[in-house]
C-alpha cells in the first residue's frame, strides 16, 4: 500500500502545534473553521450515538486521541470515569482547562502514544474517533490492537472514520494540512476481523452520507452570502432538521443512499463500527459477554 511513509509523525507535530495556537479557542483547535457547521453536524449526530449506546450504565470509558475534548467532556456526566489520551501536550492542556471550567471531576487527560500498551487498566467502552486516519497502516493496526487490549469481556470498541466510498485516498499534507489516508469500511473491518477477540456488532454510515445542506452551502451558496442573513439562519436551521431525521432517513433509506453515493462518485463518507470483545479461556471457551469492572 502507497500512504505517506510520514502520517503518522505529521499528524503528530501537526496536533503538537495547532494546540499552540492562540487564536483558536477552546474545541476550535480540533475544526477546521472552513468545515464548521459540517463538523458541528458530525459530531452532534456521534454524541448522540455514544450517549445512546451508554445509555444509563455509567460506563468506564477511554478515549483514544481524545484531543483538545471534544467527545470526552461531553459524555463524563454519563460515565463512572473517563480516561482521555493523546500524543498532544497542547491539545490535553486545553481538556483540562475545559473540564475545570466545567467543573467535571471524573475525567482525566493523559499523555500517551499508540506505540506502547496504555497500562490504564480495563474500560467499558473505548472511543477511537477520527483517529486512524492520521496513521500509517502498521499504526492503525497496532491502535485497534491496543485498544481492543484495554477492553473489559463484552466491553464496546467504538471506531469512526472518513472513509473512502470505493478505492483508498492518500491525501498529501501541505504548508497548512497534515496528510490524510482515507481507507475503506472494508480495509478497517479487515483491521478489526484480525483480532480474534473483536466481534463486529453494527457497522455503516454514521449518518446518512449525502447532507443537502452542506452540498448547497459550497455548491449552491456564492462565497459571499454564505455567513449572511438570511443564508446562514436557513442553513442553519436546515442542518437542525437533518440532525432530527438522520437515524430515520438512515433506516428508511440505507440501500438508496448506499447506492446515490456510487452514482454521484462521492469520494468519502462518514463510517463507524461498533465491535464487542468475546475473549475465551485458556481452555477455548468462550466468555459470557458481560461487563466485568476494572
Amino acid at each position: 500500500m502507497n500512504q505517506p511513509k510520514s502520517c503518522t509523525a505529521a499528524n503528530n507535530a501537526y496536533w503538537q502545534q495547532r494546540g499552540e495556537r492562540e487564536d483558536l479557542p477552546g474545541h476550535e483547535v480540533t475544526l477546521m473553521a472552513e468545515h464548521a457547521r459540517y463538523v458541528a453536524y458530525i459530531h452532534a449526530q456521534e454524541r448522540k450515538l455514544l450517549l445512546a449506546m451508554i445509555g444509563g450504565s455509567r460506563p468506564r470509558v477511554l478515549d483514544v486521541g481524545c484531543g483538545a475534548g471534544r467527545i470526552a467532556l461531553e459524555i463524563a456526566p454519563r460515565c463512572r470515569e473517563l480516561v482521555g489520551i493523546d500524543i498532544a501536550e497542547s491539545l490535553l492542556d486545553r481538556a483540562r482547562c475545559a473540564a475545570r471550567e466545567a467543573g467535571i471531576s471524573n475525567v482525566r487527560f493523559l499523555r500517551r502514544g499508540l506505540d506502547a500498551p496504555f497500562d490504564l487498566g480495563a474500560f467499558d467502552l473505548v472511543i477511537l474517533s477520527g483517529v486512524l486516519n492520521c496513521l500509517d497502516d502498521g499504526d492503525a493496526e497496532t491502535a485497534i490492537r491496543l485498544c481492543a487490549e484495554s477492553l473489559v469481556v463484552g466491553g464496546t470498541l467504538h471506531i469512526r472514520n472518513n472513509c473512502a466510498v470505493e478505492q483508498r485516498i492518500d491525501r498529501p499534507g501541505n504548508d497548512t494540512e497534515p496528510p490524510f489516508i482515507h481507507r475503506t469500511s472494508r480495509e478497517y473491518l479487515a483491521m478489526v476481523g484480525a483480532i480474534p477477540t473483536l466481534v463486529v456488532r453494527r457497522e455503516g454510515a454514521l449518518f446518512p452520507p449525502l447532507c443537502v445542506p452542506n452540498i448547497v452551502y459550497y455548491h449552491g451558496i456564492p462565497r459571499f452570502l454564505r455567513d449572511r442573513e438570511p443564508a446562514r439562519s436557513l442553513i442553519d436551521a436546515w442542518f437542525r432538521l437533518e440532525e432530527l431525521t438522520a437515524a430515520a432517513r438512515l433506516r428508511w433509506f440505507g440501500p438508496t443512499y448506499a447506492a446515490a453515493m456510487r452514482f454521484l462518485r462521492k469520494p468519502t463518507f462518514f463510517h463507524v463500527i461498533e465491535v464487542t470483545d468475546v475473549s475465551v479461556d485458556p481452555s477455548g471457551n468462550q466468555r459470557s459477554a458481560v461487563h466485568h469492572r476494572a
